[in-house]
């Protein structure tokens, strides 16, 4: 364009002096930017380079560097490690931690003691129930409690009689009779107000002036928390109704689809390993509790349970789970062993989401690595992508390497 409008200003301008000035004004300062986006040109795709050498995963450590960072190798080989079997499941209640909490009796919601997500110990009061058949039943228990105590009265009377010849035993044994009817509509009233939930100490304290004989508490018959609430004040509820459900998370289920080319490595008592995406760098502990006895056949799988440890309820009813079982049955209790192409534990790194391991590349140069691993066990750990047989493998001053990656990245976004 500078150009362009140097040779316009030649045809243009009166004064050839004046216009040959001002073309080479403008023509210098073309050529002075094209120089400059030149230079920027070169320094952006120097910047660029420099980058992607560094994207590449490479690190190149000085001769004081490396000495100080005491690297430390060995080579990726086939080794001798455990048959596991890698599976997926799903968290589930442990249905003998569960208890869905209903009243005895009909009536309607007087008082909610408990709230969603408490922790409630056995026996604690949930709820209190205003029970009109509670109140009914407690007024027969304290008449057929009145009768039998005039009945006792009567009887001793008779009998006192009896000795003194003054009554015959005609009467004795009438009067005994009806003591007898009344001991069992007495006990007949008592175990009615057990049925509803009443304790023997309660129904010991029960008299006639005492407010709240319609009032009967709702209790937790396990420790546990409070996963489920279904009710609200007032509300009018039967025994059918599901008021709490509370569960026992100290220990859950895990529900694994376990294939027939696999079901011979699976045993009860079997020791698992579970694992979720909330806590991904921790192992929950296990082992297998039940083996169904059908092959699903959809999926030509077994269903099988494993009983999770969960001491802290970290594990949620629902959430998807990673499954990894060894089996330890073989000759000798060493279990099934296969080859497999293995480094030291030490030699992975945990970088974001994925695993990165480092192999030398000479000269001081060191070369980053995606890997995909497969079983851990005897300080060693399988690689199934990421690293040939034969490779040095970085075991001692691996997050050394991270480190200085990272600066390098961390340069190379700065670059301008």
């Amino acid at each position: 364009m500078n150009n362009v409008r140097c040779s316009t200003m030649r045809v243009r301008c009166r004064y050839p002096l004046v216009a040959l000035l001002v073309v080479g004004a403008g023509c210098s300062r073309s050529a002075d930017s094209g120089s400059g986006a030149a230079h920027d040109n070169a320094r952006h795709a120097n910047a660029k380079h420099d980058r992607d050498e560094r994207e590449d995963g490479v690190v190149e450590l000085s001769r004081e560097a490396l000495a100080r960072a005491k690297i430390g190798t060995t080579r990726a080989r086939l080794r001798d490690l455990p048959t596991v079997i890698d599976t997926t499941g799903e968290v589930a209640f442990d249905q003998d931690r569960v208890a869905h909490v209903s009243p005895r009796i009909p009536g309607r919601v007087h008082r909610v003691h408990a709230r969603l997500g408490d922790t409630v110990t056995a026996g604690q009061a949930l709820a209190t129930i205003d029970s009109i058949e509670l109140g009914r039943a407690k007024a027969a228990y304290l008449q057929a409690r009145a009768q039998l105590g005039l009945a006792q009265k009567n009887l001793d009377r008779e009998e006192q009689l009896l000795s003194e010849r003054i009554s015959s035993a005609k009467e004795v044994l009438g009067a005994r009779a009806v003591h007898q009817k009344a001991m069992a509509d007495y006990r007949a009233a008592r175990q009615g107000l057990r049925l509803v939930g009443v304790s023997s100490s309660a129904i010991d304290r029960l008299r006639y002036d005492k407010s709240g004989a319609a009032l009967v508490a709702v209790h937790s018959p396990i420790a546990g928390r409070i996963t489920q609430k279904h009710l609200t004040l007032g509300e009018l509820v039967r025994p059918s109704s599901n008021l709490f459900t509370v569960a026992d998370l100290s220990r859950v289920w895990v529900w694994i689809d376990v294939y027939e080319r696999d079901l011979a490595g699976v045993h009860l008592k079997d020791k698992v390993q579970v694992r979720v995406e909330a806590y991904a760098e921790r192992v929950f502990s296990g082992e297998v509790a039940y083996i169904s006895d059908q092959v699903d056949r959809q999926t030509r799988a077994v269903r099988a349970r494993l009983d999770v440890q969960n001491t802290d309820g970290a594990l949620k009813p629902g959430m998807f789970a990673r499954v990894r079982l060894t089996d330890p049955h073989t000759e000798g209790g060493k279990g099934a062993r296969r080859q497999a192409l293995a480094v030291p534990a030490s030699a992975v790194q945990r970088q974001g989401k994925k695993h990165i391991a480092f192999v030398t590349l000479g000269d001081r140069r060191f070369g980053r690595r995606g890997v995909v691993l497969g079983v851990q066990a005897d300080g060693y750990v399988e690689v199934r992508s990421g690293i040939k047989a034969g490779e040095e493998v970085v075991t001692r001053g691996a997050f050394i390497l991270k480190s200085e990656l990272a600066k390098g990245a961390m340069g190379a976004g700065h670059s301008h």
